[in-house]
């Protein structure tokens, strides 16, 4: 089995072919994911690996990113085919399995749904996400974005829900479509938060406590 270490050295060495642009975002993403990693006490190695994988395919011209998703079976939307971008995500988890032997489900999972987002998310996953939204060049442009960085400290299902609110909001705003992909997750969030279980109590239930719930 190929070490964490070894396999991202070889991402890395992927982006010495890509745009230095791409690079640079990258690097800034990465260094907000181990922020987010230290925080709530990820492997850093797998943070920082998932953070590097994210964007191995995001330069890839429309029809490439078209092509190399068929061919590796991804699902194809219409909002896919008329923004191919969006599958550089499912690209890279696919590539980076298959080519780079990466065997971490959970990292994985973090490279294909950075964009979208899923219903499901492990917790590598979530920082990532928002480590993409929210990485220095992005947040000068949009003050909101600062304020979503500050919650995924305290918070980040929260600032997951947040953020998927500030993104219908945009979608409204300039006419885009939303992906449907994208709603599944966002519905599900909602559900969550309105049931309460998006953040753990912040202790265990007493069984003298009142609200209790009684035995079935």
């Amino acid at each position: 089995m190929t070490s964490i270490a070894a396999q991202l050295a070889a991402v890395r060495a992927e982006y010495e072919r890509l745009p230095d642009g791409l690079r640079q975002h990258v690097e800034r993403v990465a260094a907000e994911a181990r922020d987010l990693a230290l925080r709530w006490d990820l492997d850093p190695a797998r943070v920082e690996l998932a953070a590097w994988g994210h964007d191995l395919f995001r330069a890839h011209p429309p029809a490439e990113q078209l092509r190399l998703a068929e061919e590796a079976g991804i699902p194809i939307t219409d909002v896919d085919r008329r923004e191919p971008v969006l599958l550089h995500g499912p690209i890279a988890a696919v590539v980076l399995r298959e080519r780079f032997r990466v065997t971490d489900d959970e990292a994985l999972a973090a490279v294909r749904d950075h964009t979208l987002g899923a219903p499901e998310m492990p917790l590598i996953a979530k920082v990532i996400l928002l480590a993409d939204k929210f990485e220095p060049r992005k947040r000068k442009r949009d003050p909101v974005l600062r304020q979503l960085r500050r919650l995924a400290r305290r918070d980040l299902d929260t600032a997951l829900l947040c953020w998927a609110d500030w993104k219908w909001v945009q979608e409204r705003t300039h006419g885009w479509a939303s992906h449907p992909a994208h709603w599944a997750a966002r519905t599900r969030w909602v559900r969550e938060h309105r049931l309460d279980r998006a953040m753990p109590p912040i202790l265990p239930l007493d069984p003298a406590d009142p609200d209790f719930p009684p035995a079935e």
